[in-house]
């Protein structure tokens, strides 16, 4: 069955040249004039992608995806929007709202064509991303004494449901709270000026966010998404900060992530100096799986976008495809619709060292 996509475009000719070279591609194609109409159809026709102009009558494209993001049914579409603009503003602002691109007209069939392919595929791949690994867990309940002691900081706090694809914080805003995740998948990363990412983690549940800006007093340094439906605590700075004054466990708690993070960032400088492509591929191929993996199952797969892992790597994604390609031939892994499943740990952790 082919691919159904809603375009959402106020501009008749705009949407007719649109929706002509999306079905010489075979996509099935469904198109709305409006953003109250193009809404309706979402709910309705359930798409596989939409497209979506910015500037149109009866909510605009930003209200369009924000009505759309509340709804359960209609929050796991990807959404690309169509806009004669080209602010860092404007980029910012769709983001920020979770769109997955952003496309600036005039553009040409094959730009069109690329965008959507790429947003469908890192869709399907990050449908069920760790799903049946950690996250069914919820609540992660500490069991030595350090740990004890972190969960009163959270005792008594609010728990706050975020839907996918919402911003946490963004970098450069004022920090005023840490976050502990206790369900759901986040992502860390910094933007450049053209709007790219450079992913600077990935975090589930029993992970702190926020406290290196808290810590340095300084505004928060990276953007925090959630790449899946999550629960988050929020900790207030002044509460933070008073408990580590006079918690010994949780001051030290602190004092050790904050070394580990050096101590990781070190390990990435070094391996952008000095390591091959493969061995920095294979590093974090074996970091992800044993991030998100309670084992070795080689039932479970990596389940994350070409584009997300090349950032990790620090490499182009052609780069690392060629790499993929080569653990593929040499049996290492397979590469599969869901995912990337590891077939041979002591060969992998081998190219590493």
């Amino acid at each position: 069955m082919n691919q159904k996509i809603l375009v959402i475009e106020d501009n008749r000719e705009m949407l007719e040249n649109i929706s002509d070279i999306l079905k010489l591609a075979s996509y099935d194609v469904i198109g709305a004039s409006n953003g109250k109409e193009g809404i309706q159809l979402a709910q309705s026709s359930s798409p596989d992608l939409i497209l979506c102009d910015i500037v149109m009558p009866e909510h605009d494209g930003y209200e369009v995806l924000h009505i759309l993001n509340k709804n359960k049914k209609t929050s796991d579409i990807p959404f690309i929007f169509l806009s004669a603009k080209a602010e860092k503003s404007d980029f910012r602002t769709g983001m920020n709202l979770g769109a997955d691109d952003y496309l600036v007209k005039p553009f040409d069939g094959h730009e069109l064509l690329t965008v959507i392919e790429k947003s469908i595929q890192k869709n399907h791949m990050l449908k069920t991303s760790f799903r049946d690994t950690v996250w069914g867990q919820g609540f992660i309940e500490f069991k030595d004494r350090e740990s004890k002691e972190l969960s009163k900081l959270i005792k008594g706090k609010q728990k706050r449901t975020f839907y996918k694809k919402e911003i946490i914080y963004n970098e450069g805003d004022t920090a005023h709270d840490i976050f502990f995740i206790s369900n759901g998948l986040l992502k860390t990363f910094k933007s450049s000026t053209d709007g790219k990412e450079l992913i600077t983690g990935l975090h589930g549940p029993g992970s702190f966010l926020g406290y290196v800006s808290i810590l340095g007093n300084v505004a928060y340094t990276e953007s925090a998404f959630t790449m899946d439906e999550s629960e988050v605590f929020q900790i207030p700075k002044n509460e933070f900060l008073n408990t580590l004054g006079t918690n010994k466990e949780i001051s030290t708690y602190f004092l050790m992530q904050l070394s580990n993070r050096l101590i990781k960032s070190e390990e990435f400088m070094v391996d952008l100096a000095y390591a091959s492509n493969r061995q920095r591929t294979a590093s974090v191929l074996n970091r992800l799986h044993e991030q998100f993996h309670n084992s070795q199952d080689l039932n479970s797969f990596i389940e994350l976008s070409r584009k997300d892992i090349s950032y990790l790597v620090g490499t182009a994604t052609e780069s690392l495809n060629r790499c993929l390609a080569e653990f593929r031939d040499e049996k290492i892994i397979e590469l599969c619709p869901e995912g990337i499943r590891i077939l041979d740990f002591p060969k992998l952790k081998k190219i590493i060292y």
